[in-house]
């Protein structure tokens, strides 16, 4: 890494490792106290979610435009990714960190099983081809799904996870849609040009989709570009400017703000070959690595160590409160004061217990919010496939290279599917997000507190901690995933074959893994059955077009509509039936998390009142000892929500979010 790099990087593992120091000084006082079981729960997940977190980067671009090769250079490791001459097959690699390194092989079950489980197979880093590329694997016949790499490589440490997807707008049907359905849920996209090609109209049309997302999920951010091969056009300055300028127009960006860093990536494994500093240069890749390193550090920050600190905050408040109010009647122990305090706890605990009841008016104005968030989903998915085939007959049918070659044009079809898909799952999830804090907010229980304001809104709702998945797959990360994956699977396999089978698996397994696995499980079915709408008809619409094989463009565009319009009613249909299973998951997840937070305020109210139970018994003598007992227990609380405070100015600073 450079040293700018490096320096980003240790300012995140900086700002995480405080942050889990904040853990340890917190954890104990909750342990201890056998009121707060529920908050000590909490603090030990959110511990784990902050120390096994993962920042998923997504690496495309359209096939041979050297992202594997790009990738092996970022990382230094030269013969991890296959750099295949022919396209490699529609399936995803992925690379993270492990202590020992082990590369796994997720093998799709046979044909005729589709709801079957998926088989593991571990190979050595030297068989990686035979799975990945299309030379090793033609057509995918050996069934892969997905290829995952664990490595003890420093540059992965810390959470990262890379993803080299398949080319955008390739001749396979699958590869474009299984980019696509990762983008609406990527942490951060890498987007591959070549210098020695000019963007072609589908990469262009690929990042027009992919910004419209974006824009609608406000989170353009963490996008860079790479301009690869420069070592092979001599001055790619002009070539550089005319590149950044078709991004801009294409995303929508001002120039100035498109992150596009020329690089060479062979002339970077040439320099870790033979230590030549000149081919270093020529690699640039020392200011590749500065804006990436630095993007994914302030990302990492924001959606890591953000969501545990509004944990330490809320957590802090609940141990504190008991503690505050015992300390108060000990020191102002007249009956008056005592009895003001007592009504004012047990007030806040009959609050607390009308919440909790199945009868509570918040439970149904949330289940109204939800149906309203339904229906909102469902008017943006109509308006989005409309959309979708607006453009096939307005432009993807005057496409001479599309129409030329159907194939290509489901392939565009199903990748806008999965993108819209995608698109609406990460949506809802936000949207799900907010309700959550306005409901908090509304009912008076302070659990998104944020200091200085600095720190995000709180996340989707984990379903692992709120008990929402067995215990087994709590305590299996991966059992959960695979679930995911599987779900996703038989849900695309069966709406239109081993292609949408295969999309909505991978997207299952990836997209939201952990905690949220539930939640990827059902958009990795959603886009796999959105998509497999389209690929169920590719015997109909592929017969009829090669019927018109030598007629002329007219009949083939009326041809290629009639039959894909034949697909049109289905992919309503089954999206708006992913619509409404995600809405349905999203609402469980809120009512759990809201459930678990309003527990954790009854033990925090149960708590005060036992302690002024006791204080009104207590002699002087006792009262004095007492209190000196409770500034023992006071001051770790106050320190950790004074630490909380602290970092999350060094959170606002790193991320460019204004503080206060």
């Amino acid at each position: 890494m450079t040293t700018d790099a490096s320096a980003a990087a240790r300012t995140f593992e900086a700002l995480r490792a405080d942050t889990l120091g904040l853990f340890a000084a917190l954890a104990p006082a909750a342990r201890a106290s056998a009121a707060h079981r529920l908050t000590a729960q909490r603090l030990a997940e959110a511990e784990l979610r902050l120390r096994e977190g993962t920042l998923t980067v997504v690496v495309c671009g359209e096939f041979k435009r050297g992202k594997s090769t790009l990738l092996n250079a970022l990382l230094e490791e030269p013969d991890l990714f296959p750099r295949d001459t022919y396209f490699a097959t529609s399936l995803v690699t992925t690379a993270a960190w492990a202590p020992e390194e082990r590369v796994t092989v997720t093998l799709d079950p046979p044909e005729g099983e589709p709801g079957g489980a998926p088989t593991l197979l571990e190979i050595p880093r030297a068989r990686i081809a035979e799975f990945a590329t299309e030379s090793g694997n033609p057509g995918n016949a050996k069934r892969v799904r997905q290829i995952s790499a664990e490595l003890p490589n420093p540059r992965l440490a810390g959470g990262l996870v890379l993803v080299d997807t398949p080319g955008v707008g390739a001749v396979y049907q699958a590869h474009t849609a299984v980019t696509a359905g990762f983008l609406p849920q990527a942490d951060a996209l890498v987007f591959v040009a070549d210098a020695t090609q000019p963007l072609t109209e589908s990469e262009l049309r690929f990042l027009a989709r992919a910004a419209e997302s974006s824009r609608t999920l406000d989170s353009a951010d963490g996008l860079v570009f790479a301009l690869t091969k420069i070592d092979t056009v001599g001055d790619w300055t002009a070539l550089a400017a005319n590149t950044r300028a078709k991004l801009a127009a294409a995303t929508g960006l001002p120039p100035e703000r498109v992150p596009l860093v020329p690089v060479s990536a062979r002339a970077k494994l040439d320099h870790l070959a033979d230590g030549d500093p000149e081919d270093l240069e020529i690699s640039n890749f020392e200011e590749f690595e500065r804006v990436l390193w630095t993007a994914l550090a302030a990302r990492r920050a924001d959606l890591l160590v953000g969501a545990a600190l509004a944990e330490l905050e809320a957590s802090a408040r609940t141990l504190l409160e008991p503690v505050e109010a015992e300390l108060q009647a000990l020191l102002d122990s007249t009956r008056s004061r005592l009895e003001e305090l007592g009504a004012r706890t047990a007030e806040r605990e009959r609050r607390i217990t009308e919440l909790s009841s199945s009868e509570a008016r918040w439970r149904h104005e949330l289940a109204e919010a939800i149906q309203e968030l339904g229906r909102q989903l469902q008017a943006v998915s109509q308006q989005e496939l409309d959309r979708l085939w607006h453009r096939l007959r307005t432009e993807y049918l005057y496409d001479d290279a599309l129409l030329a070659d159907p194939d290509r044009l489901v392939g565009q079809l199903a990748a806008d599917a999965a993108l819209i898909t995608g698109t609406l799952g990460e949506l809802a999830g936000r949207r799900a997000a907010e309700l959550q804090a306005e409901f908090a907010r509304a009912n008076g229980l302070q659990l998104d507190a944020r200091p200085n304001a600095v720190l995000p809104e709180p996340p989707v709702p984990a379903l692992a901690v709120t008990g929402r998945l067995g215990e087994e797959e709590r305590r299996s990360p991966g059992a959960g995933k695979l679930r995911g994956a599987s779900f996703g699977s038989g849900v695309g396999t069966t709406a239109g074959g081993l292609a949408a089978g295969a999309v909505g698996a991978v997207i299952g397994t990836l997209v939201l893994p952990g905690p949220g696995t539930a939640i990827g499980a059902q958009i990795g079915s959603s886009i796999g059955s959105v998509v497999g709408a389209l690929f169920g008809g590719v015997a109909g619409w592929r017969s009829a077009a090669r019927e018109q094989e030598h007629a002329d463009r007219a009949a083939r565009r009326a041809s290629l509509r009639t039959e894909l319009e034949a697909v049109r009613a289905g992919q309503y249909a089954h999206l708006a039936h992913a619509v409404a299973e995600l809405t349905r998951t999203l609402a469980a997840g809120v009512r759990a998390e809201l459930d678990s937070r309003i527990a954790r305020e009854r033990e925090s109210a149960r708590d005060t009142l036992a302690r002024l139970a006791s204080a009104r018994t207590a002699t002087n003598e006792q009262a004095t000892r007492r209190a000196a007992e409770l500034g023992l227990e006071r001051r770790p609380l106050v320190t950790v929500r004074a630490g909380v405070e602290e970092l999350g100015g060094r959170l606002a600073a790193l991320t460019g979010r204004a503080a206060g």
